[in-house]
């Protein structure tokens, strides 16, 4: 079906104007075309990354003026930001709750990445981040089609980031099956991930591929199918996945399953009528 139902709102294809992903991190000198480099110098390395990926993809969409485009935001970051929340619970052992640090803190919560995201890209639409672990992916690209259908903006930039948890590599390094299933690839170095899709329900004139239906869903079986790519958990493996099947310019259908939840997304490259 080339819709899915969702409530009472029916939910449009998506048109993908832009998308970039990121493997590793990003360096200084990726944000010349951008932006001023000493403006991020506070920046958490994950908000650094998806601001790259955001704005690659936004540069593909033809969007490098976003103060007066209607544009709304779905963030997914599967656990968060991992280093800063674990530094921000150090600081509660060590100093107590008084003296803990309300820079880690800040850093640490999920909408911090966000706020970071309008603020440097001048949006002003809708904003939801997800924090739903494995499927924070899928369930981020339904909340575009959510703004979508229900005329929010008129594009979505849907952006993902996930971080490196220092005491999983630890544990890992002891153990590399200790969390099996649910981390990929366990013996290799963990590294951070992001990624970014400007996407609308209608082509425009930078459109690139259609997304013809996402389906999201759960089952008792938490077995991982899907062969890994890289020692990070599903959902940004998922954007990966993606990102690997967008640049073929063919069409496909991905499936994938993981820790309970699988993940369908069937999509083309766009051809204008």
């Amino acid at each position: 079906m080339p819709l899915l139902s969702w409530g009472l709102v029916m939910l449009p294809k998506l048109f993908i104007n832009g998308f970039a992903c990121l493997t590793g991190d990003a360096a200084p000198e990726d944000f010349a075309p951008f932006v001023e480099v000493r403006k991020l110098r506070r920046a958490e390395q994950i908000s650094k990354n998806v601001l790259l990926c955001a704005f690659r993809a936004l540069e593909q969409a033809q969007l490098k003026d976003t103060s007066h485009a209607k544009l709304g935001i779905s963030l997914a970051m599967g656990a968060g930001a991992l280093e800063s929340t674990l530094k921000f619970m150090q600081s509660i052992v060590e100093d107590g709750d008084e003296l803990s640090s309300p820079t880690a803190f800040a850093s640490s919560v999920h909408n911090s990445t966000a706020l970071f995201l309008s603020m440097f890209l001048g949006i002003h639409g809708p904003c939801v981040v997800t924090g739903q672990l494995d499927a924070s992916f899928g369930a981020a690209l339904l909340t575009a089609q959510q703004f979508l259908a229900k005329d929010m903006c008129e594009q979505v930039l849907v952006a993902v980031t996930e971080d490196v948890n220092p005491l999983l590599v630890e544990v890992l390094q002891k153990d590399p099956h200790v969390f099996d299933p649910f981390v990929y690839q366990p013996h290799l170095p963990a590294t951070r991930l992001a990624g970014a899709w400007v996407v609308s329900k209608k082509p425009t004139a930078a459109t690139q591929f259609v997304l013809d239906s996402i389906e999201l869903s759960t089952t008792v079986d938490v077995r991982t199918q899907t062969q890994p790519l890289l020692p990070v958990h599903s959902c940004a493996h998922s954007v990966l996945l993606l990102a690997n099947h967008l640049e073929q310019k063919k069409d496909f259908s991905l499936r994938e399953q993981f820790a309970g939840t699988i993940l369908k997304i069937a999509g083309k490259p766009y051809v204008c009528a």
